[in-house]
């Protein structure tokens, strides 16, 4: 019989507007979440392997990726054309595979990400920059800690959750599975989880000296955003950093973090807007649309560009897809 009153990706909360740590319940043994299961249960397995064969598996996946999901390749190959006009297409075209095999690897590192022993963890990273977030500490000062959609994202998180607490925003997802699934392990490391309508608590966070882990960097069509510059191009750019450092009074750091040629991890911290917020919402966004431009340009092979974020265009403006 379908248990249709039963919603598990609806998070309880605390207190705070925080969701707090899933909990299993009967419904989702249901048959249709079977193939979920067996994913999850495959990803398990993935994380026990050495890491060098991980990442050979996951260069791969990403092999079978760029034969399998034409349309999101074509999103990726037209943000290169966009993004690197200077470039000719022999040039786009092998950091495309790079690319995509980059984003195969993500799968096994997200396995390793929740599923690797500390140990390993540790030995495979390498964090610069941490002096900002202790002064920020020191201070009393809540931070804004902004992370980029490269596919090191899951990975990162989890190491820098070693050397300092942070919470995150989170948007629910609709398989109930994956849902119980993604917020326990995020929870596992996180110091918090917080719904994206969630601002007060987010607020009050921040205000006590909490550090936020925020992505701006992708078309979200809700919430309020401006067109400033990303790589040339007028983008639709939420304004959520800029408000929760506002409201917050906190501290703006950006973070980079990469895969290393021997399969080593490197996270960097950046002050490079510490002259911010300021009350110019568009501003600030055109200045933190440079910082990621900045990083990107620096490990474009890295960057998660098979995702539409030219999607929004000016009032007028013909699609860039």
């Amino acid at each position: 019989m379908r248990n249709s009153g039963y919603h598990p990706a609806m998070p309880t909360t605390s207190s705070t507007g925080a969701p707090t740590a899933p909990r299993f319940t009967p419904a989702l043994l249901h048959p249709r979440h079977w193939p979920a299961w067996l994913a999850f249960g495959l990803l398990r397995l993935i994380a026990a392997m050495p890491h060098g064969f991980q990442l050979w598996l996951g260069a791969r996946f990403g092999d079978l990726l760029r034969r399998l999901a034409k349309r999101r390749i074509q999103v990726a190959r037209r943000n290169l054309e966009l993004c690197f006009p200077a470039m000719d297409r022999r040039e786009r075209e092998a950091l495309l595979v790079e690319n995509s095999r980059s984003i195969g690897t993500l799968i096994p590192e997200i396995a390793f990400a929740w599923w690797g022993s500390e140990r390993r963890h540790r030995r495979i990273h390498e964090v610069h920059g941490l002096e900002h977030l202790q002064g920020a500490a020191e201070r009393g000062e809540g931070v804004v800690l902004l992370f980029c959609h490269f596919t090191t994202l899951e990975l990162a998180g989890r190491l820098l959750a070693y050397h300092h607490p942070m919470a995150a925003l989170y948007r629910e997802h609709k398989n109930p599975v994956l849902e119980y699934m993604v917020r326990g392990h995020r929870l596992d490391y996180g110091d918090a989880l917080f719904n994206r309508t969630e601002l007060r608590g987010m607020v009050r966070y921040l205000r006590k000296g909490g550090v936020l882990w925020y992505a701006p960097d992708q078309d979200y069509e809700r919430g309020q955003s401006v067109f400033v510059p990303f790589f040339g191009i007028p983008t639709a750019t939420i304004t959520s950093a800029h408000e929760l450092a506002r409201m917050g009074r906190a501290r703006i750091l950006v973070t980079q973090n990469r895969r290393l040629p021997d399969g080593r991890y490197r996270i960097e911290i950046h002050d490079w807007l510490a002259d911010l917020p300021t009350d110019d919402a568009t501003h600030d966004c055109a200045r933190i649309n440079e910082a990621v431009e900045r990083l990107v340009r620096e490990c474009p092979e890295q960057y998660l560009w098979v995702h539409r974020r030219f999607k929004t265009r000016p009032p007028g403006e013909p699609s860039l897809y």
